[in-house]
């Protein structure tokens, strides 16, 4: 158990019996406290939406009203006369009169209801206002102008809208009021040169309000399409964002007739909402569930007391029947864990015992192990010792695919005779010399690795002979860090793949190639990389070449001296070495060759 730990049999069956013994228990305690808590949250939902509708609906009526006078009033033909007239800066008869019909009107506000603070007529075309209280005024006299600002912002756009402000509409009053102002369009009918501003009291209007109140409703937020507060007793919160007094108020886009509920670190609160039948408005209650709360503790404690009762029975009776089913276990894995031990014990004791003497399943177990336990352990030897030698096997095979099967003698024999009958030397014996010298390199030496000195020298001698035979189609450069020259690399290796870069990317360019050959210390690892500017390889063919490094298999069919270079590396550091090809058709070949930094 101390190693296995949670994924110990005898901790899952624990776990698993204790889960069946709690399952029933925990499963009847949540249905009941959601049982209760349903049958909560449906009586607060019915009182809650029921008290907060029957606001909405009074609310609706009054705006609806002062709605109805806003349209009548915007649509009225003395307004309309009066708002078309230009301002010459004389009073001439006709404006008396229709001023006088006017005021006539405006008289009749005091009938609309009590919270409609005063009422302003604007025109832009003589910059005049009048007033409820049965004034002209021009704007530059004028004192509430608080209005302008949102009506020059929103007169093309929209017909008729709301805002919250403070403002002093009477030259009588001592302090601001907390208004909500209603701005529509005028004359109705005809082009709009003015408006119709109707300004509502908020603190008469709440008080109306609070009037069809009752226990369920504590705090009521009549908020806009925008979501900011346009009605509340605290008139420090108007103009906020609901979000900035709820939060996550975005969870009340849903059903308008379900409450959500909120907790905060001081109680538990239910929220409710309902959306106007007349406008865009929404009406927000916070209720707090205090009274609820402590019915739902009294049900958590007596559901808390059953199940940590239930809790420790279940621990008991778990513990009981998993460690007698975890007993059998334990004794196979001590036949496992020291196999010799209960082999000597055995012995000592009497013979193994045949298979069909065996009086129960753990016995033939635990002879079973024992009994094969000695073969395993001979299996395991011969299987070694095969495995090292097929991987030694495998390594000479490699390096005998690219070893030459002449001698370089006979090359030196050849070599003396054509000095002899030319008299001098000449390309013909400079070729035989580094020919040998490639024969002496491949055939000679003790091990398969080499310097990384030693075989950038096997490559001059490669691409002497090279130079030779194809004059000015291509020029090297070596650009190996100093610091690389004592690691060790396979014997072989970057003379394949420079023959690859000469014979398959440079050869069939036109014109004269380049072959870079670079060397850096990258953390563990040497990098190698050779680079040509040839024909460049086909992406699918060079996918098919990456695959074939990538496979493990023994070297077959084509691109032999790319697999037998990436297997010998792999075969002598590691499969996490080898080569790496990235080509681009037109532009060139790159070969990368990671080795481990091995030096001696």
């Amino acid at each position: 158990m101390k190693n296995y730990r949670f994924q110990s049999v005898f901790i899952k069956n624990f776990l698993i019996i204790l889960a069946l013994v709690l399952l029933p228990v925990t499963g009847l305690s949540v249905g009941i406290y959601n049982l209760y808590s349903k049958t909560v949250t449906e009586e607060i939902s019915s009182a809650h939406l029921n008290s907060l509708s029957r606001i909405r609906d009074m609310v609706d009526m009054l705006m609806r009203e002062v709605d109805d006078f806003s349209v009548r009033f915007a649509s009225d033909d003395v307004v309309a006369q009066l708002m078309e007239k230009r301002n010459t800066g004389t009073t001439t008869y006709d404006t008396s009169i229709l001023t006088a019909k006017l005021f006539t009107k405006l008289n009749y506000t005091n009938n609309i209801q009590d919270f409609v603070d005063s009422v302003y007529l604007y025109s832009e075309n003589n910059q005049s206002i009048w007033t409820s209280d049965l004034r002209r005024w021009s704007l530059e006299e004028f004192m509430d102008l608080g209005w302008l600002p949102s009506y020059n912002e929103k007169k093309l756009t929209y017909r008729d809208w709301s805002l919250a402000r403070q403002a002093k509409t009477h030259y009588s009053d001592a302090s601001v009021r907390q208004l909500m102002t209603l701005i529509r369009m005028a004359p109705l009918l005809q082009t709009k040169t003015g408006s119709v501003i109707m300004n509502i009291d908020t603190a008469k209007f709440m008080s109306i309000i609070h009037n069809t109140n009752n226990h369920y409703i504590d705090n009521l937020y009549i908020i806009d399409a925008n979501g900011i507060i346009v009605g509340q007793d605290n008139f420090d919160l108007i103009n906020h964002p609901i979000s900035e007094i709820i939060p996550n108020s975005n969870m009340m886009e849903g059903n308008p007739n379900e409450p959500v509920f909120f907790y905060n670190e001081e109680s538990k609160q239910s929220i409710s909402h309902v959306k106007s039948q007349y406008n865009k408005w929404r009406f927000i209650s916070v209720v707090p569930l205090k009274l609820y709360e402590d019915k739902a503790k009294y049900i958590r404690n007596y559901l808390f007391v059953s199940s940590l009762f239930s809790i420790a029975v279940a621990l008991i009776l778990s513990l009981v029947v998993s460690w007698r089913m975890f007993i059998p276990i334990k004794q196979i894995m001590s036949v496992v864990s020291r196999p010799g031990d209960w082999l000597e014990d055995s012995e000592r004791a009497s013979p193994i015992p045949s298979v069909k003497t065996h009086v129960n399943e753990i016995k033939y177990i635990t002879s079973s192990i024992l009994s094969s336990y000695g073969e395993k352990q001979e299996l395991e030897n011969e299987l070694r010792y095969r495995l090292s030698l097929l991987d030694r096997a495998y390594a000479v095979a490699l390096q005998s695919q690219i070893n030459p099967h002449f001698l370089y003698n006979t090359l030196e024999t050849i070599n003396w005779q054509a000095l002899r009958l030319t008299g001098d030397e000449n390309p013909v014996s400079e070729m035989i010399t580094s020919l040998s010298q490639l024969l002496r390199f491949s055939l000679e030496g003790e091990g398969h690795l080499v310097t990384i000195r030693e075989e950038l020298a096997y490559c001059m001698h490669y691409l002497d002979i090279q130079k030779i035979r194809y004059p000015r189609k291509f020029e090297v450069v070596v650009q190996v860090d100093e610091k690389l020259s004592d690691y060790k690399i396979p014997r072989i290796t970057l003379q394949p793949l420079i023959e690859n870069c000469i014979y398959h990317g440079i050869k069939p360019k036109e014109g004269e190639g380049r072959i870079t050959v670079t060397g850096t210390l990258e953390g563990a690892h040497a990098v190698i990389r050779i680079a040509d500017n040839g024909i460049g390889i086909d992406p699918d063919k060079l996918e098919q070449i990456n695959a074939e490094l990538a496979n493990k298999n023994w070297i077959t069919g084509n691109h032999i001296g790319f697999m037998n270079v990436n297997q010998r590396i792999k075969l002598t550091f590691g499969e996490q070495c080898g080569l790496q090809m990235v080509s681009e058709p037109g532009v060139g070949t790159e070969v990368t060759v990671k080795i481990t930094a091995l030096v001696g």
